[in-house]
């Protein structure tokens, strides 16, 4: 089936989406996937990256077997078909079994590992959860305490540990892998009455910080995600894709495993961390190489990074392309690998509420690099001029910029608590994505910037509120906001600017260090605290982050081109705002030729989302 272009989508959808789709729920899905290829490899999960590591296969229908259990387990355990059950899960193969076991027999709740104790429980409390299923020390040593303070917590929990066979046992605690060993594998004990619209899971999405905020994932999406988030590449069952990202992410758990099993690809699962593990970036080619994988899968920074990666001697014949998203892939970096390996690097966009992607660039299309791609099929993409107070006024012209909306069957029915369906629930079933962006005239998406405040570091999300109240606490700061600062690797890293009461005095290394005890999560302490002398506000007085975020911009770009000036280039930056790509730096330099100084721009600067031009005098 053709995704090339706009047209091709509207060809798709000629057909209605019950017709096209005709697994309206997980269990329907899976089953089909093990009837159709029993006896490939679902997935491979890798001990360790190196080539005597060991190797673990799931067949399909060991896959089906394995989730039929984890339902019949729960409903052992007194889980009822309306009941949350949380994971905390790195990437092995009882993840799956214990994610899609969930959603078959009960309510899934993916949650980050990473977060602190009382965020999970928060998130947990949000929720209901009346079970949790998370591994023991021996496969990642960080979760298990955690799960101690959470019990603590949350004292009836039902509590199931995997991987825990060699470990003490646990008063209270169920062994995951002996339990499901004693449960059916060949049909569901109680099977819960699914339909389309019948809740599966519940993503956080409320990033690495803020409170909670849970959306709500039906089965009829999640099939629906798991057809259109494949088709943009045209691969037969039998492809492989190397995910490494992590399951408590919809890139992770929907396009990088429900996508590829129903499509009969077999998952690679490089340890535990997957990307996280700077092994599986040192290794990345020889693992690509060993397993004949088809398409990388992968977030920008793991993209740049692999590219420092030497591939010299690797046999890379098989793979076909490479598939991106969780923020965008600098202009640069996307050149770069489709000029060295002569396969398309697929970008998209997504987002929690819509079951992952919502937008692709077409493998076997045009890709534009800088935007987003074509609106998947059976959803609808419109950029609305949208009001204060959440009214869509009109719609916006080709190639201006405004709120990037979405509607379709694709779209989650609303958040868990319905408070936070206020701002991104809009009239006639339209989504706020909070993002802005622009349309061009053959239906490609390009994104220039977001209208809510959230930060991007490498994909994860960072609630600017946690950093700001922890910032306020302090007794030297009378106002603080937080940005994203750009950067070359990770998209953004977590700024803020304060203001200091009269009379006080704090140095910025100081109020890093405050961030450092105040905020639980790691990845969310700002790497620069910057005091300046007035907050630039609005005309009613809130802070004016657009402000921020240029002159944060501006900073980042000014250092990016320190080399540059000690090279004898004299070379000025002004980031700005620009009508076509949202924000643009323009580079305005002399003392060298054109064509090397625009070479070292390109070099210094490329790997930063902002688009910049040269001009040389």
């Amino acid at each position: 089936m053709k995704f090339r272009t706009q047209a091709d989508v509207a060809e798709i959808e000629k057909v209605p989406v019950a017709e096209r789709v005709t697994h309206g729920n997980m269990l329907d899905l899976l089953q089909h996937a093990a009837t159709a290829y029993k006896t490939q490899v679902a997935i491979r999960y890798l001990a360790g990256t190196g080539p005597d590591d060991a190797v673990r296969d799931v067949t399909f229908a060991e896959l089906m077997s394995s989730v039929r259990q984890t339902a019949n387990l729960l409903y052992a355990h007194g889980i009822g078909p309306d009941d949350t059950v949380t994971l905390l899960m790195p990437s092995v193969p009882e993840t799956f079994f214990a994610l899609w076991g969930a959603e078959v027999g009960a309510v899934a709740n993916p949650v980050n590992y990473f977060l602190d104790a009382s965020q999970i429980a928060g998130i947990m409390k949000e929720a209901r959860a009346k079970a949790l299923i998370a591994v023991d020390a021996s496969i990642f040593p960080d979760i298990w305490p955690k799960v101690e303070a959470i019990r603590a917590a949350l004292p009836e929990l039902k509590v199931f540990r995997v991987g825990g066979q060699a470990s003490a046992p646990v008063s209270g605690v169920v062994e995951f892998e002996a339990a499901c060993a004693q449960q059916l594998g060949d049909r569901l004990v109680a099977p819960k009455k699914l339909g389309r619209d019948t809740v599966a899971a519940l993503f956080h999405t409320g990033g690495t910080t803020g409170l909670p905020k849970l959306a709500q994932h039906t089965h009829g999406a999640l099939a629906l995600a798991a057809w259109t988030n494949a088709l943009p590449f045209g691969l037969e069952p039998g492809a492989v894709l190397l995910n490494p990202l992590p399951q408590f992410h919809v890139g992770g758990s929907i396009f990088g495993a429900l996508s590829p099993v129903a499509s009969g690809w077999t998952v690679v699962i490089p340890t535990p961390l997957g990307a996280r593990n700077p092994n599986v970036v040192r290794d990345y080619w020889s693992i690509v190489e060993r397993h004949k994988v088809t398409l990388g899968g992968a977030v920008p920074t793991t993209l740049a990074a692999i590219m420092n990666v030497t591939r010299e001697g690797h046999d890379l014949s098989a793979l076909k392309g490479f598939v991106s998203g969780g923020s965008t892939v600098p202009v640069e970096l996307i050149r770069r690998i489709e000029q060295e390996f002569g396969i398309p690097v697929v970008e998209g966009y997504g987002m929690t509420e819509v079951h992952c992607y919502s937008t692709m660039n077409p493998a076997h299309g045009e890709r534009r690099a800088g935007s987003v791609g074509l609106r998947l099929p059976y959803l609808e993409v419109r950029v609305a001029d949208v009001g204060s107070d959440g009214a869509i006024r009109r719609d916006c012209g080709l190639g201006e910029i405004g709120h990037v909306l979405m509607r379709g069957p694709q779209v989650t029915p609303g958040y868990l608590n319905p408070r936070h369906n206020e701002g991104a629930m809009l009239a006639d079933g339209w989504l706020d994505s909070g993002d802005l962006g622009r349309l061009d005239a053959d239906g490609y998406l390009w994104l220039t910037g977001r209208s809510k405040d959230l930060i991007i570091r490498g994909g994860h999300n960072i609630d600017p509120v946690m950093i700001e109240e922890a910032l306020t606490r302090h007794p030297a700061v009378e106002t603080a906001a937080a940005v994203g600062l750009p950067d070359a690797y990770a998209g953004e890293l977590p700024m803020a600017f304060v203001q200091l009461r009269p009379g006080k005095q704090a140095t910025p290394e100081e109020l890093r260090e405050f961030c450092r005890k105040e905020i639980p999560e790691r990845a969310a302490v700002p790497v620069q605290v910057v005091p300046i002398p007035v907050m630039p506000v609005t005309g009613v007085g809130k802070i004016f982050k657009p402000a921020l975020r240029l002159d944060a911009a501006q900073r980042a770009f000014e250092a990016a081109l320190a080399p540059l000036k000690a090279e004898g280039v004299k070379a000025e930056v002004t980031v700005r705002n620009d009508p076509t790509y949202g924000t643009l730096a323009e580079v305005r330099a002399a003392g060298a030729s054109g064509e090397v100084i625009a070479k070292r721009c390109a070099e210094l600067l490329g790997g930063f989302q902002i688009r910049h031009v040269v001009k040389v005098s």
